[in-house]
């Protein structure tokens, strides 16, 4: 690789870093059971059985499948919404006891119309 390349990915992975620095400082990467998230981009699927069967792909198969499954789903889609969470349904744990151990939640929500959605996300779900 060349060097000026390798400059480029580093400043790249630099300013992703310092943006995930902010935003865990500022306290934002979670979400609270019942209080409402304005304008969040997310991975949202329109049934329980879809997330089920994700969830289900996750745990037995590993992340690779798992997110294959999840951005091959004609009932998911990465949208823009504004939602509550109300209850985590299911979380999977990839690569647990290792380094780089993280949970894939699997979480019930209200849209601001009233429409029960669910949330797929690697982000900690909190109760209030």
């Amino acid at each position: 690789m060349c060097r000026r390349c390798w400059i480029r990915r580093a400043g790249v992975f630099l300013v992703f870093g310092c943006a995930s620095l902010s935003a865990a400082a500022d306290g934002d990467w979670h979400y609270t059971i019942d209080q409402a998230r304005e304008q969040q981009q997310a991975n949202f699927c329109n049934s329980s059985a879809s997330v089920e069967k994700i969830a289900g792909i996750f745990a037995g198969s590993g992340p690779r499948a798992g997110y294959s499954a999840l951005s091959g789903s004609a009932d998911c889609a990465i949208a823009v919404y504004t939602f509550t969470p109300r209850r985590v349904l299911r979380a999977v744990t990839i690569s647990e006891g290792k380094p780089g151990e993280y949970v894939v939640r699997f979480v019930e929500v209200e849209n601001a119309h009233g429409q029960v959605m669910y949330l797929v996300t690697t982000r900690d779900v909190v109760a209030q």
